[in-house]
C-alpha cells in the first residue's frame, strides 16, 4: 500500500521542517483543510517543543551517525536529560518552561503525533472507512492473502492475527466478500457509555464510540499489540486528578480532545462527563521504552498476555516468510 518503511520513516522525520502542520494550543498537530500550516498569529508552546524536537533530532543524528526513529525515542526518554549537550540545545526555548526536564517531558506527545503524521499509504491515506465493499475474487495487491484467510477460515472456527503495526488498513479488508465483517479486535460499540463530537458544516453529532472490552467474539481476531491510529486513552476525573479509565476508538473526523462519557445518577438524569487531557492517538514507538508500556493494564498488558496464549494453544503458526512464499505468484 506504499505506507514508508523504517528507512523511508526515519528521513522523512529527520528532514521535517513543520511547514506543511502547526501545534495548536491544545497540543493538537494540525493542518489546514486545503493542506497547507496553519496560522495561529504566534508560535504555541508546542510549537516551540517541536523547534527543540528539531534540534535534539540533529543532535542525536550527528552523536550516532545515523537516525533511527525509534532508537530516537528512547534516547529522549532514557537519555536526554543527563547530556550535558541537550542543556546547551534548551537554553533558548527555557523562557516558555520552567527547567529541561519540563520540556524534555513535553516532547513526548509532540514526537508521537509527528511518526504518526508521516505514517501514510501511496495515496496520503491514513483511514479506509469511505472504501467500497470488494467482492471477489480481486483485490490488488491482496488477493492471495485474502483467499488464505478465507480458506483458512473454513478450516477452523478462529484465526488469531497479530501485528504490531499501528495503520488501519487490515481493518480495511474486513469491509470485503473474503472477511465478510467477521474481524474484531476487542473493542465494543453496543453499550458503550462513551461518546465523540463530530463537527460537521456547523453542525455537532454525538457519536457513540466503541470501547475496549477484551471480548474476541468473531472468527478472524486481530491483536495490535503496539497499538493503533484510532486507539485513545478515555481518563475520568477522580477529585483533582485525571486518572485513566479505558481506551476508546475514534472514527474519522474527531478528535481525540473530543471525548465524552455518558452518566445517570440516582435520579436518572443523564450528563455527560469530558475528557480534557488527551489529545493524540496511543500507540507504542521506541525499541526498548516500549517494553515497560507491555505490563499497563488497561491495554497492552492483556494484548500480550492473549499473544503468549495463542502461541500456547495455535495449531498452525504462519510467519511472515511463509505467508509470502504463499502467495508468491498470486
Amino acid at each position: 500500500m506504499g505506507y514508508p518503511i523504517g528507512n523511508k520513516l526515519n528521513d522523512l522525520i529527520l528532514k521535517s521542517t513543520g511547514d506543511q502542520f502547526a501545534f495548536h494550543s491544545s497540543g493538537v498537530l494540525a493542518v489546514r483543510k486545503d493542506g497547507k500550516k496553519p496560522d495561529w498569529g504566534y508560535p504555541t508552546s508546542y510549537d516551540i517543543s517541536f523547534e527543540f524536537c528539531k534540534n535534539l533530532i540533529q543532535h542525536f543524528t550527528k552523536k550516532r551517525g545515523y537516525f533511527d526513529y525509534e532508537e530516537f525515542y528512547d534516547f529522549l526518554i532514557d537519555e536526554s536529560h543527563k547530556d550535558p549537550e541537550v542543556k546547551e540545545i534548551a537554553k533558548p526555548y527555557l523562557t516558555q518552561f520552567g527547567n529541561v526536564e519540563q520540556l524534555i517531558f513535553s516532547l513526548k506527545n509532540i514526537y508521537n503525533q509527528l511518526v504518526s503524521f508521516y505514517i501514510n499509504d501511496k495515496d496520503g491515506k491514513k483511514w479506509y472507512d469511505d472504501e467500497a465493499y470488494c467482492l471477489k475474487s480481486i483485490f490488488p495487491g491482496y488477493t492471495g492473502f485474502l483467499n488464505t484467510l478465507s480458506s483458512l477460515g473454513k478450516e477452523t472456527e478462529s484465526i488469531n492475527i497479530h501485528t504490531l503495526n499501528h495503520d488501519l488498513f487490515f481493518e480495511r479488508l474486513n469491509n470485503t466478500e473474503w472477511l465478510e465483517g467477521e474481524l474484531c479486535d476487542g473493542f465494543e460499540e453496543l453499550g458503550s457509555p462513551y461518546y465523540g463530537q463530530l463537527n460537521v458544516d456547523g453542525r455537532t453529532y454525538d457519536c457513540r464510540l466503541a470501547y475496549y472490552t477484551g471480548k474476541y467474539n468473531r472468527k478472524y481476531k486481530i491483536f495490535k499489540l503496539h497499538g493503533s491510529f484510532d486507539y485513545g486513552v478515555y481518563y475520568k476525573s477522580n477529585g483533582s486528578l485525571m486518572v485513566p479509565e479505558t481506551y476508546i476508538k475514534t472514527r474519522y473526523g474527531i478528535g481525540f480532545g473530543e471525548f465524552y462519557k455518558e452518566t445517570v445518577n440516582a435520579k436518572g438524569i443523564v450528563s455527560y462527563e469530558r475528557c480534557w487531557v488527551n489529545y493524540h492517538a496511543d500507540f507504542l514507538t521506541g525499541t526498548t521504552s516500549k517494553i515497560e508500556r507491555y505490563k499497563e493494564p488497561l491495554l497492552f498488558k492483556n494484548l500480550f498476555q492473549l499473544f503468549r496464549d495463542n502461541l500456547k494453544e495455535a495449531e498452525t503458526l504462519n510467519n511472515n516468510w511463509l505467508w509470502s512464499e504463499r502467495f508468491r505468484g498470486q
